[in-house]
């Protein structure tokens, strides 16, 4: 359009002034579309109007010179815009692919079934994509998190995982890395909205919420629970801080352990931490020699290689195993309460989809089909057959446990 009308208004200005068209022709631009970047090409070429034989004290030239210089400005601003664009994309193609080679190294690392602790080659990578992130991008949600991430829990870099929240709240990792932050900070209002907020958007599941009220009913009063990854840590947090439940238990997340603040605070409250600060197999096992006194309950969801070492001194008490010399004298009063009348068991009735915790109620129920095969207990002894089998699937039963 711009063309044509340039074109009509120079041919009128040429008969105004009697004189001869132009010999030159117009450039038209050329558009090529090559891998999505588009490139163009010259516009009308410069001086074209000065071989023109017009009077240039005519006004309307003159008006025609300004208006073809703001053609040619345009377009090299336009050009220039072009240019910025290509950059931009290049920039944010490589951002993504910084951070998703980051993500990926993070998610190995959390996988780690005999560490918390990201392997040295781990935490070089982490490292290294951090620093890539902050060459292109530095103020970016991106590397913002990315930076705090790999300070594993240091709270030294919190101010990174806050700009992180502010810039992009809605995604699911940045609000696990701050929930983390705000309850390792001590602020209990902040966490209880972070968390709630999680339930909301069913990060925090009603099947997760549900099975951790249950680990948290199988501890005792005022003693340690010990946790490993997301699903146990967030889901007990969530009971405790939400729904007041047994406040009185205090979390231990071996994820955690790795922030040096975290540690600080748990020796102000009396435990005894092993010198290293490589959170392992090794350091779970010392952790518990050193605190026997502390009423420690592990979480049944932590990974088998962990229990191994301290195998002979667990034993099942509800969704956890006690770290103990000796089981309680009231144990086994204390599963049949569990099972028949202060568990929810969600997910393990008809009505309701299997629940993938399911599997976790088997030691405790090993234990009561022992005890009520030794007692003789055929009617109790029956339905606790009923829902193992329930569980593991042989056979569908209307509601265990009943």
């Amino acid at each position: 359009m711009k063309r044509t009308s340039l074109f009509s208004f120079l041919c009128f200005l040429s008969f105004l002034s009697m004189a001869q068209p132009p010999n030159g022709k117009l450039i038209t631009p050329q558009s090529n579309t090559q891998n999505g970047i588009i490139e163009n090409g010259t516009n009308v070429p410069k001086g074209y109007l000065n071989n023109m034989n017009l009077n240039e004290s005519n006004s309307l030239i003159n008006m025609d010179s300004s208006y073809y210089h703001s053609i040619e400005t345009k377009d090299e601003e336009r050009k220039e815009v072009e240019r910025d664009d290509v950059v931009d994309l290049r920039t944010i193609d490589q951002k993504m692919q910084f951070f998703s080679a980051f993500s990926l190294v993070r998610q190995n690392s959390k996988a780690n079934r005999f560490q918390r602790t990201p392997l040295t080659s781990e935490q070089a990578e982490m490292d290294a994509k951090v620093k890539q992130l902050e060459a292109i991008s530095p103020d970016s949600w991106e590397h913002q998190f990315a930076y705090y991430s790999a300070g594993n829990y240091n709270l030294d870099r919190s101010a990174a995982i806050e700009q992180a929240f502010q810039m992009n709240p809605e995604n699911v990792e940045v609000q696990k890395q701050f929930a983390s932050y705000k309850y390792m900070n001590g602020d209990t209002l902040g966490t209880e909205s972070i968390l709630s907020l999680m339930s909301v958007n069913d990060v925090i599941s009603l099947e997760v919420e549900s099975y951790t009220s249950d680990v948290l009913t199988s501890c005792t009063m005022n003693s340690t629970l010990i946790t490993h990854g997301f699903e146990d840590t967030y889901g007990t947090f969530l009971n405790q801080f939400s729904h007041q439940q047994r406040m009185d238990v205090k979390v231990v997340s071996l994820d955690f352990l790795q922030s040096p603040q975290y540690r600080k605070e748990l020796e102000g409250l009396g435990y005894v931490l092993p010198k290293s600060t490589k959170i392992d197999v090794a350091y779970l096992g010392q952790f518990c020699t050193l605190n026997a006194d502390k009423e420690l309950f592990l979480s049944v969801t932590i990974p088998r290689n962990y229990f191994e070492p301290i195998s002979k001194k667990l034993y099942p008490v509800g969704l956890t195993f006690q770290y103990t010399d000796n089981p309680a004298e009231d144990l086994p009063i204390r599963q049949e309460n569990f099972w028949f009348e202060q568990f929810n068991k969600y997910g393990l009735t008809e009505d309701q989809e299997r629940s993938k915790f399911a599997m976790n109620y088997i030691p405790m129920l090993l234990y009561l089909e022992q005890k009520y095969e030794k007692e003789g207990n055929e009617v109790l002894l029956q339905q606790i057959r009923e829902s193992m089998d329930y569980i593991l699937g042989r056979k569908v039963n209307k509601e265990v446990g009943n």
